[in-house]
């Protein structure tokens, strides 16, 4: 696990946002991708970095924990009717971004960078 956090750096989390924005405007621009599909493609591509970023650097057991339940009762969800596969993927990308940055925010200190912002005093 060391070596993928080696190699995927929490300093790169930008980068990764701004890359994969740019891959779903560029699937727009080269027709690969429509107008319609872009925005629920970049919200899971989004959620799915930020959840990448939360299990390898997060610091806090109880986070990885709740990434592993939301998941497993999603599929557990889907399979007991209580919901489509959509709508859980739906949940699922409202429930990491959340748990990211409220923990992030949560647990930096005064001065530090957060994402795009500093945590001011």
């Amino acid at each position: 696990m060391e070596t993928i956090r080696n190699l995927v750096p929490a300093s790169a989390r930008a980068t990764w946002y701004a890359v994969a924005s740019a891959l779903v405007a560029a699937l727009v621009s080269w027709g690969m991708l429509d107008d319609a599909a872009a925005p629920a493609v970049t919200g899971v591509v989004i959620a799915v970095i930020t959840l990448m970023f939360a299990l390898l650097h997060s610091t806090s057991p109880w986070r990885q924990a709740l990434y592993g339940v939301a998941s497993a009762v999603s599929v557990l969800g889907v399979y007991l009717g209580w919901g489509t596969e959509a709508q859980f993927d739906s949940i699922l990308m409202i429930i990491a971004p959340v748990l990211a940055i409220g923990a992030a925010a949560a647990t930096t200190n005064t001065g530090e960078y957060v994402g795009e912002h500093w945590l001011g005093e």
